[in-house]
């Protein structure tokens, strides 16, 4: 009977560390590249890329965004400073880079930013943001949207991302010239190398730890007593 209770304690223990990571997703595929807003500046001061609702199962807190150097390696960011900031949506993602800043803002104080700084390096092929506040976005809130925002307008730096041609997961638009762009970067959403246990993970170990524990403590009385 104890040994039974150890091993399900472990079991559970090795389950929650071998299961469920930080909520991860990729949004978009490589289809071709694009400078902008990272490596161009052609386009303004403000890049905005809408996500669907619909790419997202659930609920997500996001703590990094990443996006992807994979089809045309090099290159690295121009200087910036940048802002990222997050927002939700009811706006449809297919004419998203028609709309002007009258139907939707190119900022408004309503936006969370989650960054500003210097862009990192691009590293082993991606751009990391490590956000310096998470954004806790719920899909039945509305389409996701990104707004990068580069005043200086610094130099071109050559850098190109991997881009999704649209096929209704995500668009893009710019300040200086609204036209029928019909594509956004592939980005990913809390996509890193160290995959993370979630809560409900966490609480599954710490059960399984107590398991394991109070058997042995039990176990061990018993010898004492015997």
């Amino acid at each position: 009977m104890m040994t039974n209770i150890i091993k399900v304690g472990l079991a559970a223990l090795c389950l929650g560390l071998g299961v469920a990571p930080v909520q991860a997703l990729v949004i978009g595929e490589a289809d071709d590249v694009n400078g902008m807003p990272f490596g161009g500046n052609v386009g303004g001061y403000y890049y905005q890329q809408i996500y669907s609702a619909g790419a997202f199962d659930g609920p997500i807190s996001i703590d990094t965004i990443s996006f992807y150097n994979s089809l045309l390696p090099g290159g690295q960011p121009r200087s910036g400073p940048f802002a990222l900031f997050l927002s939700t949506t009811d706006l449809d993602v297919a004419s998203f880079d028609t709309t002007n800043g009258v139907d939707y803002p190119w900022f408004d104080a309503s936006f969370t930013e989650v960054f500003n700084g210097e862009a990192p390096a691009v590293a082993d092929g991606r751009l990391v943001f490590d956000l310096t506040a998470g954004f806790d976005y719920d899909p039945a809130q509305g389409n996701l949207v990104l707004t990068v925002r580069e005043f200086s307008l610094s130099q071109d730096s050559g850098l190109f991302l991997d881009v999704d041609e649209n096929d209704g997961l995500t668009n893009s638009r710019f300040y200086s010239y609204p036209y029928d762009w019909n594509q956004g970067l592939v980005t990913g959403f809390n996509d890193t190398a160290a995959a993370v246990p979630e809560p409900a993970s966490w609480a599954l170990m710490i059960g399984g730890f107590a398991l394991a524990g109070g058997a042995l403590r039990r176990r061990g009385v018993a010898i004492r007593f015997a």
